[in-house]
């Protein structure tokens, strides 16, 4: 399957900016910004996992993208504008805020190279989106949340993710209680465990041929 989120990691995510910035701190669920807010800075994260969302006409969150360590974020910035969307920290993070205007020649081609790659993973996240009933598209988020910050490994050597109902199904453009239904099927199928804002992948190798069709 192709990995989604966590392709950045083999490139040089922490590559140094020579413009300064100012670190920040963020707690998870905080909210960096809102739609309408004056964007006057451009983003990196340091650690942790930043989700940008967008908010449709009838009410509905939708993920637009995760934003990985190393990655830019806050592109509005470069046009003296105002947010488009909405970040928020899944995790507690850190991150960076850089002044456009403090930005040279090199940084701006490291933050381009940072946001290419960033619109090859959201093609693939869009194709995520438009492909495969709703099964498909939880057990292809889930093993994607597994390769990032939401994930660590437990005593019995199984991912972990944490993740909420909601969080899954606004990730896969779907409704909670759709997403709940298919959560009690792949734990009663013995592919997963569910617990408090957690899901463990017992059978990911089984997650991963649901998520192709199989």
């Amino acid at each position: 399957m192709n990995n989604i989120l966590n392709e950045i990691s083999r490139q040089n995510p922490q590559a140094a900016l020579e413009a300064p910035s100012q670190p920040l701190k963020f707690q998870r669920k905080q909210t960096l910004y809102h739609n309408g807010d004056p964007a006057q800075s451009v983003f990196r994260v340091r650690d942790g996992l930043i989700r940008i969302t967008r908010m449709t006409p009838e009410g509905r969150i939708l993920t637009v993208r995760h934003v990985m360590p190393g990655d830019f974020f806050g592109e509005e910035a470069f046009m003296d504008g105002r947010r488009e969307e909405i970040a928020e920290a899944l995790t507690n993070a850190h991150v960076e805020a850089i002044d456009p205007k403090l930005i040279n020649h090199g940084d701006l081609m490291t933050i381009t190279q940072s946001l290419s790659r960033q619109m090859q993973r959201l093609m693939d996240y869009e194709y995520h989106l438009q492909t495969g009933d709703l099964r498909q598209r939880v057990a292809r988020y889930l093993i994607s949340l597994s390769e990032t910050p939401l994930a660590a490994e437990n005593g019995d050597g199984h991912m972990v993710v944490s993740a909420t109902h909601e969080l899954i199904a606004e990730g896969t453009a779907s409704t909670r209680e759709s997403v709940s239904k298919i959560i009690t099927e792949l734990r009663s199928e013995g592919l997963i465990e569910s617990g408090y804002r957690s899901i463990v992948l017992l059978q990911p190798d089984e997650l991963d041929e649901i998520s192709q069709g199989f």
